[in-house]
């Protein structure tokens, strides 16, 4: 299994709603959530079969709604203020995986699982 899906799953433990974000040509994280039984939701700007188009920039926000988990995996920074006033507003934890030399968001938590460098961002916690 994927090391993202593996972390996702292990840090939201009975997770069963969550939407990926920019989500492109590349499924493994998706896929690998799904055939573990989280329904995921693909959003992405740019048309794509099997993909819910939407812009975070001023996203619907009936998409989001119900989803526990928003995640992105690395998402452009000037998108993190977007997607944790998202996760804000529809009442979702929020996980961006970076690349590498990417700047750590304004109020999330950096956490290393398994190897895998994640920031999250819960409601419940007040952003962290």
């Amino acid at each position: 299994m994927h090391p993202v899906a593996v972390s996702i799953l292990e840090l939201f433990p009975g997770l069963t709603r969550a939407v990926e974000v920019g989500v492109g040509r590349r499924r493994e994280v998706l896929e690998a959530l799904r055939s573990s039984g989280v329904e995921v939701t693909a959003v992405d700007v740019v048309p794509m079969r099997g993909v819910v188009v939407d812009d975070v920039l001023e996203p619907e926000l009936g998409i989001y709604s119900g989803a526990e988990l928003i995640y992105s995996l690395r998402p452009p920074p000037e998108l993190y203020p977007h997607l944790i006033k998202l996760a804000e507003r529809v009442g979702a934890s929020l996980v961006i995986v970076p690349m590498s030399t990417d700047p750590a968001p304004a109020g999330m938590r950096l956490v290393n699982h398994r190897g895998v460098a994640l920031y999250v961002w819960r409601p419940c916690a007040g952003g962290v």
